[in-house]
């Protein structure tokens, strides 16, 4: 069974075949989950910093002498056992977060991605004559297929950035296709494609 999209227009909706070489393909969960945790620990900025006994101020000090005052022995009180002290394992600002995903890889879990949503028929194409320069229209056409704002993801190109200004004022997720990210696609239920934006889609999953 071939894989079909929706195809969004004035008049009444269509399906045509797409992206025929995932007919096959085997969603890969693990690696998906894999991809989607790189993705989203390279974007922590890692700008949480704690201070150790070294860098805090003062402490220099010996509070009290080693024996006879009945106390515990303390040599400094920046220890990070006084408040006010430093602190032991705490978070640092030099820490790196990315996580090295092969380009294989990424490629791989875009597509189960991709086919899980065209498996589920959430994936669709808008045509080339419907002028989406006002909310209204773009906002008809999305509700007329049972499309959800908040839900949607809607990928383009470069060129075709200048006719979706109607898309602008809505919930929808507009994103380049260059740009497209597996952990943003997973968080939406629907995609949303320009015809090419999807032509670039194919290009790229056909490369591996």
């Amino acid at each position: 069974m071939s894989l079909q999209i929706t195809i969004l227009s004035d008049k009444k909706s269509t399906q045509e075949s797409a992206f025929d070489f995932l007919t096959e393909y085997e969603v890969r969960a693990k690696l998906l989950a894999e991809v989607i945790r790189s993705e989203m620990l390279s974007l922590r900025s890692g700008n949480a910093n704690t201070k150790t006994r070294a860098e805090v101020r003062g402490g220099g000090r010996k509070p009290w002498k080693q024996k006879g005052t009945g106390r515990a022995r303390h040599g400094s009180i920046r220890s990070p056992l006084w408040v006010g002290g430093g602190v032991a394992f705490g978070p640092r600002s030099d820490r790196n977060w990315n996580r090295k995903i092969n380009k294989t890889a990424r490629i791989a879990a875009l597509k189960s991605i991709l086919k899980d949503r065209l498996v589920d028929q959430k994936v669709f194409q808008l045509d080339e004559k419907l002028d989406l320069n006002k909310t209204k229209s773009a906002v008809e056409i999305l509700e007329r297929n049972g499309i959800t704002e908040r839900k949607t993801i809607l990928s383009y190109t470069t060129a075709d950035k200048e006719m979706l200004k109607g898309f602008c004022n809505t919930q929808v997720t507009l994103i380049n296709v260059a740009n497209i990210k597996v952990f943003k696609l997973v968080h939406k239920e629907s995609l949303v494609l320009t015809k090419s934006a999807k032509e670039a889609l194919e290009t790229k999953l056909n490369q591996i």
